[in-house]
């Protein structure tokens, strides 16, 4: 084989290492937690319009509570997407706050959990690089309310060339009702036991 052709063809074998490694098609995208940019180049994040969806189970959420997220293409669209990541944010004081809660119930032949600034289960990427039209996950939130108002924040690759950077979710008000009729419910008991004691003396 000519010299050059051999060339040609090594640096071809070359780049398809470097774009099947740098797609991580198996999850392993723990670089990317704060910016959730994937490692495509030449490329860059998608301006059009994307074709996916990014909604969640309630308008609210309570501490600890459950909220089930959803990941889907658009309506009648042929569009598929073979890559993801996905995290619940918070703008609590101006500050962007990540990741937050934790994602639970994890199928580990479809997804990857991914330990973001050392939190378990606070982030989820694909397991492999079969493609999708839609994916539903379970998130938990926090057991404390100092995160406030959260939404979910996701990168979807449709392929190589093609992807969407930091899609995010309508936000999600924080209802701290439950904790507060519990709290509201327990200094009662303690005033009822309080007046129950002063009338035995």
């Amino acid at each position: 084989m000519p010299l050059k052709a051999m060339m040609l063809l090594l640096a071809v074998v070359c780049v398809w290492r470097v774009e099947e490694g740098v797609c991580f098609p198996n999850g392993s995208v723990a670089s990317s937690c704060g910016d959730m940019m994937p490692v495509h180049p030449p490329f860059t994040p998608s301006i059009s319009s994307p074709p996916f969806i990014l909604s969640t189970s309630g308008a609210t959420y309570r501490p600890g509570g459950l909220i089930t997220v959803t990941v889907e293409v658009v309506k009648n669209s042929s569009t598929e997407f073979q890559g993801f990541l996905l995290q619940a944010r918070s703008r609590e004081g101006h500050a962007l706050l990540w990741p937050v809660g934790m994602f639970t119930n994890i199928d580990s032949t479809m997804f990857t959990v991914l330990h973001c600034k050392n939190m378990e289960n606070s982030t989820v990427s694909q397991a492999s690089g079969v493609k999708r039209k839609k994916i539903q996950l379970t998130w938990r939130a926090p057991n404390n309310s100092n995160y406030g108002d959260i939404y979910f924040s996701a990168t979807l690759v449709q392929d190589y060339t093609a992807f969407w950077v930091q899609l995010n979710s309508s936000s999600l008000r924080l209802d701290n009702s439950g904790s507060s009729t519990a709290g509201v419910f327990s200094s009662s008991v303690m005033l009822f036991i309080n007046l129950l004691s002063l009338s035995a003396y």
